[in-house]
């Protein structure tokens, strides 16, 4: 079924680490967090730094709730809460 409610959107970069990201584990851990609340997650962006080397991921986070309208303020608790993990569990640098 679809939302009559409007969409919340989030972006969320970060510089992955050189070994042992996977980009399946990032969206496990997005819908792990965010439940029912996420209705899509997808990359947007991958950037190469072009002196470290270093890549950059950029992905967008849909947040929809079935019965009801989102507040930005309860998306953006879900969304550092994600930050946090990402940096805890998967090692990687944020930028935001």
């Amino acid at each position: 079924p679809l939302s009559k409610y409007p969409p919340l959107v989030n972006d969320i970069s970060f510089w992955i680490p050189k070994e042992g990201y996977e980009e399946n584990d990032f969206y496990d851990l997005v819908r792990n967090i965010g439940g029912d609340l996420v209705e899509k997650v997808s990359l947007i962006d991958q950037f190469t730094h072009p002196k470290t080397k270093k890549i950059s991921h950029c992905y967008r986070v849909t947040y929809r709730h079935m019965e009801r309208t989102l507040t930005q303020e309860e998306v953006c608790t879900i969304h550092r809460a994600i930050e946090k993990a990402a940096v805890e569990k998967m090692g990687v640098e944020g930028r935001f």
